[in-house]
Order: C-alpha cells, then sequence, then structure tokens
C-alpha cells in the first residue's frame, strides 16, 4: 500500500509553511525595524515609575524615626484622618448621617510635597504620609534654559480674537451635529501659537496661547531646554497628532505603528508557539497564568480607580 503523500495533500502543507515562514519574518522585521522604539518605551517607561532609575537630581532620603522631632510626626494615620475628616463633614451637615465604612482601608493618593527655589536648583520635598518618612529630590537648573525677552509683554489682544471665535461658534458645531446643549462654553485646554520671529535682529521663538492672549518670547538657539532624561520621557508620554505635518505628528504615526506591532507580536507569536507541538502543553500553562494575572490585575486596578479619586 502505497503511503506517500499525494500532491495534493502537499501543496496545502506547503501553502501552510509559507504562510507560516511569511508571518515569522513579518515578526522578525517589525521588530528589528522598531527596535528602537521598543527600547525607547521599555526604558523610560521604567524610568517614569521609578524616579531613581538614571536620575538628573540628587536623591536624599531621610528616614522617619529622623523625623520624630519634627510636626510630621503628628500626621495621624489615614484612618485617623478619615475619621476627623468624617466628622467635619457631619458636623458640617448635621441633617445627613455620615458614617466611615470600616471594610475599606483609607489610602493616600500620593506624596505631600513642597518646593524650595535656590539660586541654583530647585528642592523638592517628599512628605510620605503612609510611613511618615520623607526624601529630598534636589532638581538642578537645565543646561538649556530658556531666556525670555521683552519681559514686559504678558499679554495681548488680537483682532478677531481667536478664543471668542471659537466660543461664538461651538453652539452652531452642536447644532450641525445634532447635539443640543445649553448654557455658555467654557474654555478646555491650552491651545497655543508657536513661531519664530526676531527682535532687534536676535532670533527668538514666540508662543502665543489663543484662551487668554498670553505671550511668551524666548531667545531662539536651537536647543529644546529640556534635559535628556526629561526629552526622553517626554517622547514617551507625546501623544496625540497636532493640527500640521511636523515632526511630533511623524512621531504619532510610529506610536501607531508600535501599537501595530504589538498586537501582531501577540498573534504571529501565538501562531509560531502553536506550530512546536511540544511547547503546547507548557505554553497553555503559561497562557492560562497571564490570563489569570492579568484579569487579577485589572479588576484591582478597577477597584483602586472606583476607591481613589487622582
Amino acid at each position: 500500500m502505497n503511503t506517500n503523500p499525494t500532491p495534493a495533500t502537499r501543496r496545502p502543507r506547503k501553502a501552510r509553511g509559507r504562510i507560516l515562514m511569511l508571518l515569522r519574518r513579518i515578526h522578525l522585521y517589525i521588530g528589528l525595524f522598531l527596535l528602537p522604539w521598543v527600547f525607547l518605551y521599555g526604558i523610560t517607561g521604567a524610568m517614569l515609575n521609578h524616579n531613581g532609575l538614571l536620575p538628573e537630581m540628587g536623591i536624599a532620603p531621610v528616614p522617619a524615626d529622623q523625623l520624630t522631632d519634627t510636626a510630621w510626626a503628628n500626621l495621624p494615620s489615614q484612618t485617623e484622618m478619615a475619621q476627623q475628616v468624617v466628622d467635619a463633614i457631619q458636623q458640617a451637615s448635621p441633617d445627613a448621617k455620615i458614617e466611615l465604612d470600616t471594610s475599606h482601608t483609607p489610602q493616600y493618593s500620593n506624596e505631600l510635597v513642597l518646593q524650595f527655589n535656590g539660586s541654583g536648583a530647585k528642592h523638592a520635598v517628599h512628605f510620605d504620609p503612609g510611613d511618615k518618612s520623607a526624601w529630598v529630590a534636589t532638581h538642578y537648573k537645565t543646561s538649556e534654559p530658556l531666556e525670555p525677552l521683552l519681559r514686559d509683554v504678558k499679554n495681548i489682544d488680537i483682532t478677531p480674537d481667536p478664543f471668542q471665535l471659537a466660543q461664538q461658534s461651538a453652539s452652531a458645531v452642536l447644532e450641525r451635529a445634532g447635539i443640543t446643549a445649553s448654557g455658555k462654553p467654557e474654555p478646555l485646554g491650552w491651545t497655543k501659537l508657536n513661531f519664530l520671529a526676531s527682535v532687534d535682529g536676535e532670533p527668538v521663538r514666540v508662543t502665543y496661547v489663543l484662551r487668554d492672549g498670553h505671550v511668551d518670547i524666548t531667545r531662539f538657539t536651537g536647543d529644546d531646554g529640556y534635559s535628556p532624561r526629561a526629552f526622553f520621557v517626554r517622547l514617551h508620554t507625546s501623544h496625540g497628532q497636532p493640527p500640521h505635518w511636523n515632526g511630533r505628528r511623524f512621531w504619532s504615526l510610529f506610536i501607531d505603528a508600535m501599537a501595530i506591532a504589538m498586537v501582531t507580536w501577540g498573534v504571529t507569536g501565538l501562531l509560531m508557539w502553536w506550530q512546536i507541538k511540544r511547547t503546547r502543553r507548557v505554553g497553555g500553562i503559561v497562557i492560562l497564568l497571564s490570563a489569570t494575572t492579568a484579569a487579577v490585575m485589572y479588576y484591582s486596578m478597577m477597584h483602586f480607580y472606583a476607591t481613589n479619586q487622582l
């Protein structure tokens, strides 16, 4: 009996192999092309999460046992403070019955920070209300400071006022979008017009705020005004599309490319994993653990945002 595969059965396998090879190549070359962005988002993501990672500031921790003789040592616990807040609300609203929910532990959203402005640096004092410790971050002046010019010019009026034009047209936009709303439109955000000019022959960068007419005039040297750490972190957090085709607009396209690439890596990775039969069982267990961990974290974060206002 002839057990050799017929040409008809070989062709689908060959086609499937070509498709899988193509997917592997896509997986590989997308990763190679976007490698700078992978490193950027990976490293700067950790930098955003940890101030002490590749810092450009001095960090001086002050343990709680060194603050026992200060007023900060008298800070009540979060539960005691929550009860004080409830009592104050009860006193302000005697007709309502206010009770502290003891099933949920009160939590602080972040540290309490005060700042001292020195001649050559800024000192930010971070108080941790949880363990009553503190630490000081010393931010030194950037090597690319922005030099303001024409300091007396702070706000200007131009005709027509762009903000008033938008304010007068907002109701018409809603109407033509089929939306009914009442009241006066309120400003949201800070749209700015940036351009280069010259003052007494010196190149300057002018920033005009459409919302209130505020204007900043700084000497233009070609520097961005950011320290290296701040610049790369800003690249990480940059999002949205400006109304003009410029470097930031093109950068947004690569953000989209990274989003597509991450989904592509996930899909092609699953396909490549499934093709290796000996890894299916272990891989399935890993995927199950991953999905379970992700679900727990998702619901944990949902509960956090439901019970905390940042």
